[in-house]
């Protein structure tokens, strides 16, 4: 689940810490929506940043947007396009791309589902992690995981298990996510 974020101008708070706090809640999703267009890390930081710069000179003019969020999704997967083309990459459009909204919310949900996940691997110890990420997302076998890190084989396999339950007290709240876990 998502919510509209609007910048407001109150005698409390100024564009500024507006903007940052914006800023601060939304780059790393971001920054992961365009990676996975671009799949380059310098250039999903450049368009980032670019986005958030053209939304800032922009600011004044934003009272027609009721939707932030979905708006910088927007801004963001254009930049992504503009660049792919720039680099003469076919791009495969899906015509249901620029169809309604619900589109860009079905993204939206899951670069949410994807930060909230990126989000708890961040809570576990560092091997653990890394054993999870090895193992689970880049589906690497344990012996390699093993020579790599230099562990054991039973080592990875508890690593692993225990960063599975980690994940689940820390997604409990989370069924989708508990679902992916469930099938590990």
């Amino acid at each position: 689940m998502y919510h509209k974020i609007r910048v407001v101008d109150t005698s409390s708070i100024n564009a500024e810490e507006a903007f940052e706090s914006l800023f601060n809640e939304l780059y790393t999703r971001l920054f992961a929506y365009c990676f996975d267009y671009v799949k380059d890390q310098y250039v999903a930081e450049e368009i980032v940043e670019e986005a958030m710069l053209f939304l800032w000179e922009r600011r004044e003019d934003l009272d027609h947007i009721k939707n932030i969020k979905a708006y910088m999704y927007s801004v963001v997967r254009n930049k992504s396009y503009t660049f792919l083309n720039k680099k003469q990459q076919t791009v495969h459009l899906e015509d249901e791309m620029y169809d309604a909204p619900v589109e860009i919310d079905s993204e939206i949900i899951e670069e949410e589902v994807y930060a909230v996940l990126i989000e708890a691997l961040e809570i576990l110890p560092e091997k653990c992690r890394k054993v999870f990420e090895l193992s689970c997302i880049e589906g690497l076998k344990y012996k390699d995981i093993a020579e790599d890190m230099g562990i054991s084989v039973n080592t990875v396999k508890s690593q692993r298990a225990r960063a599975i339950e980690l994940l689940k007290k820390n997604l409990d709240n989370h069924p989708l996510l508990l679902l992916f876990l469930a099938s590990l």
